[in-house]
């Protein structure tokens, strides 16, 4: 048995009062592999608290997309398990605290996944944009530099393009590591924590995302 399906359980065990139905590769345990996610459809009216569906693992980053009548969650836990849950009826999720880089977390584990899955144009695509927030930094950095937004010329910090964009020429491989997402986050955090001092990284949820992937 997989943590999907122990997880599953826990989870409908901890909400009775929601209709809780698992899809995806927990059904079909044959399919499951290192990169494998739990897909849950949950029915219910009222309030889910985001730690119980993280439990002890604690959540890492996510994306929240609401609708009046819907809500589509995507987590992925500090340990690198990631959790998705569909929800209809008018009941959310509760207590979801972004981190100040929660959206380049979320895109480095699908990107992460993506390549280890061996589904190189999403991975592609999702790598690009790890590098193009490698950019926006950078482009901030210019701004609090020259002490404006508008430039008719380059500056010093043009260096940082040529750095960003070498990461388009690493291999979109899982391995070796630090492999091309593993590369992007330590550049993105060396220049936003130029950026802004008090930022702290956190990439060992990622390390273990990966880990999981390649069976490590």
């Amino acid at each position: 048995m997989g943590w999907q399906r122990t997880e599953f359980e826990r989870i409908a065990a901890t909400l009775p009062d929601a209709a809780v139905r698992p899809h995806g590769s927990v059904v079909h345990p044959d399919a499951t592999d290192g990169w494998s996610d739990l897909d849950l459809q949950l029915a219910t009216d009222g309030p889910i608290p985001a730690d119980v569906i993280a439990a002890g693992a604690g959540l890492w980053a996510y994306e929240d997309v609401r609708t009046p009548t819907r809500e589509t969650c995507r987590m992925v836990l500090r340990d690198g398990r990631r959790i998705d849950l569909s929800l209809s009826g008018s009941g959310r999720i509760d207590g979801l605290h972004p981190a100040p880089d929660n959206d380049f977390r979320f895109i480095a584990a699908m990107a992460a996944t993506k390549i280890g899955r061996g589904d190189l144009l999403i991975g592609g695509h999702l790598t690009l944009e790890l590098i193009r927030s490698c950019l926006v930094v950078a482009m901030q950095l210019r701004d609090r530099d020259l002490g404006t937004a508008i430039h008719r010329t380059g500056s010093d910090r043009d260096r940082y393009a040529a750095r960003a964009m070498k990461l388009a020429t690493v291999p979109l491989t899982a391995t070796p590591r630090p492999n091309v997402v593993e590369q992007a986050a330590r550049l993105y955090s060396d220049w936003r924590l130029e950026l802004d001092p008090a930022y702290r990284s956190d990439w060992s949820p990622l390390d273990s995302l990966i880990e999981r992937g390649i069976g490590q």
